[in-house]
């Protein structure tokens, strides 16, 4: 385990390697987080039930338990049913494997290898929705007993939220801009291929004009909007309001994927699962549903 923090990370892997890596991605960064490791889901069950972590990144294939069975096994558990779960693959990438992992009760995954940006990213992503789920809660209450109550944390949450991501934006753009700068210079040492190179400066500058474009943001949702959403749905998670705010604006599913830093399957699934989640039959179009509120 690394210097304990405040917020707990379960990483569940049954290679050694892959284990050292995700660690050493937390000690490298200095984030501020205890981690756990367990070498398969019997042992990442027990771990789990005992230290309550705030968020778990589960391998899919491992001997014993896969992680798939773990997470069904964890959502069993009143304790850590609420814990998100990040599912770690590098095969199991169609969309049926994605549906399976979300209906398990997996909130995410993230493709192996591992890398260091998008590891840190997603983590940090998922512990702050942790905090709007339970900012959430605490507001239904007073919701139930005061309807005229204007939300203002939830707004401050979803405001936060959103500043975030701001921040993440700048920090790809600096670090996009920052790799570019030294392959100039490895071409002009001509030390690397410079049509290899050409290359890679191509995709990260395609990656870079992604995440400026993110930038495009809407207004932020009002009290009486959120207020309305929960008074008919109170099971909607945060990010669930934000989905529901972003395809009010008739945001399409590559664009949200490009402001929230998801996968475009992840954003379909979360689509259709949000769908579900509203009781919205297929026949009525989703945009026009959240407009009404």
């Amino acid at each position: 385990m690394t210097d304990s923090g405040n917020k707990k990370i379960l990483i569940v892997d049954d290679t050694i390697e892959n284990l050292k890596v995700a660690m050493n991605f937390v000690i490298e960064d200095s984030v501020p987080y205890a981690v756990l490791a367990a070498q398969n889901g019997k042992i990442a069950l027990d771990i789990a039930a005992r230290e309550l972590p705030d968020i778990i990144i589960m391998d899919w294939e491992m001997p014993e338990m896969n992680g798939i069975e773990t997470i069904k096994e964890l959502k069993k558990n009143p304790d850590t049913e609420n814990i998100p779960v990040i599912i770690a693959t590098g095969i199991r990438l169609s969309t049926d494997d994605l549906k399976i992992a979300f209906e398990a009760g997996a909130s995410d995954f993230i493709r192996k290898p591992l890398e260091k940006t998008e590891f840190i990213s997603r983590i940090n992503s998922h512990l702050k929705q942790v905090e709007y789920i339970a900012r959430i809660k605490q507001q239904s209450q007073i919701i139930d007993d005061a309807e005229n109550l204007r939300l203002a944390d939830i707004i401050k949450a979803m405001e936060s939220g959103i500043e975030e991501n701001k921040m993440t934006i700048s920090f790809y753009d600096n670090l996009l801009s920052e790799i570019s700068r030294e392959l100039e210079t490895l071409i002009k040492n001509k030390k690397l291929n410079e049509e290899n190179i050409r290359s890679i400066m191509s995709s990260l500058d395609i990656a870079q004009k992604k995440a400026n474009s993110t930038n495009q943001i809407p207004g932020f949702p009002d009290n009486r909007y959120i207020k309305s959403l929960l008074k008919e749905h109170k099971n909607l998670t945060p990010q669930e309001i934000q989905l529901c705010f972003l395809i009010k604006n008739n945001m399409q599913t590559k664009e949200i994927a490009n402001l929230t830093f998801r996968e475009v399957t992840t954003v379909k699934v979360a689509r259709s699962r949000l769908r579900k989640k509203l009781n919205l039959p297929e026949s009525e179009n989703l945009s026009v549903y959240l407009n009404k509120f």
